[in-house]
């Protein structure tokens, strides 16, 4: 390969690069987080052990309908470990399926078992949301769809 034709394939390269990361970055960008929210669905975890799928199904079930606002600042629920009144910080992301809910989902195919709750091929566009008291990481289905793991309970969130 001649100095020339090496220098082309390395800037090919990282054109090809640049482009990846700006189209990952503009996905998670589309993301927000801002609105107003309902807990729709709540299921055990993938990972929870088959003898505590009653108990922690019940428990989801406690928290359907319960609606989060996400505000500049704040974020607003009846349910209080949601509940942050001020100097709430969000962070978009955008991981693997493999990295979901703190690399939690069950091997040996992680990316197989986010299929089943879901998510798309390809890296999940996230949103960190950093309060006081706590932080809470949001993965995407859609735009309009979010899922966050409490406790071995994965809770779907709908935009109202």
């Amino acid at each position: 390969m001649t100095l020339r034709a090496a220098l082309r394939a390395r800037t090919v390269s990282a054109a090809l690069t640049a482009m990846a990361a700006a189209t990952l970055q503009a996905a998670a960008a589309d993301i927000s987080i801002i609105g107003k929210w309902q807990i729709v669905e709540a299921q055990p975890a993938p990972w929870a052990a088959p003898g505590d799928q009653t108990a922690l199904a019940a428990e989801g079930k406690n928290l359907l309908k319960t609606e989060v606002t996400f505000a500049a600042g704040s974020v607003i629920s009846k349910f209080k470990p949601f509940n942050c009144k001020s100097k709430v910080l969000y962070e978009a992301n955008s991981i693997e399926a493999d990295a979901l809910f703190q690399g939690n989902l069950p091997e040996p195919n992680p990316t197989a078992a986010a299929a089943r709750l879901g998510f798309p091929k390809g890296d999940i566009p996230g949103v960190d949301v950093h309060c006081l008291k706590a932080q809470h990481t949001f993965h995407f289905r859609d735009a309009n769809t979010a899922l966050i793991n409490i406790n071995r309970v994965i809770y779907t969130f709908k935009r109202q």
